[in-house]
């Protein structure tokens, strides 16, 4: 029974996010720009970001705030870890982090020292894996919107 609500919410978002009323194009590169933004590792700030650049851009706020949504507190554990994973292996900045083997000032000291450049190796490995999967939202989205439009939306 929870499944049913679930995914009426899910239609509902999707419904009104195919029914937005700007061209397919700018909707699609909103999108794309959300999901590049919500790449990257400043979580607190993907948002803002989203919003300032699509209106720099000139694209759709409502689906760059959409496609910022890849990272939530369900996804952040799965998506971090391999965007750390790839920038560390491609970019190599940390050269892996030194898990301390125990919690003492001294490790934790050390493990702070370490942030930066394990935040370059995560920024990196996000926008690596940031550019395909913004390209592949731009062409799904696209697609969806003009498909939606052909079929639904009334000719006069």
């Amino acid at each position: 029974m929870a499944q049913q609500p679930l995914s009426k919410y899910v239609r509902r978002i999707y419904e009104r996010f195919i029914k937005l009323k700007e061209a397919p194009r700018e909707i699609a590169l909103g999108f794309a720009l959300g999901l590049m933004i919500g790449m990257t590792p400043f979580l607190g700030i993907h948002f803002v970001t989203s919003i300032a650049l699509a209106s720099l851009l000139r694209w759709s706020k409502i689906s760059a705030m959409v496609g910022v949504n890849i990272t939530n507190v369900f996804t952040a554990p799965l998506i971090y870890p391999v965007n750390y994973w790839v920038g560390a292996k491609l970019v190599g900045v940390s050269n892996g982090v030194r898990w301390p083997a125990a919690f003492t000032a001294q490790e934790m000291i050390n493990l702070v020292k370490q942030s930066p450049m394990v935040l370059v190796d995560l920024c990196a490995g996000g926008m690596i894996l940031g550019i395909p999967l913004a390209f592949a939202g731009y062409v799904v989205v696209l697609r969806a919107v003009r498909l939606y439009r052909r079929r639904c939306v009334p000719t006069f």
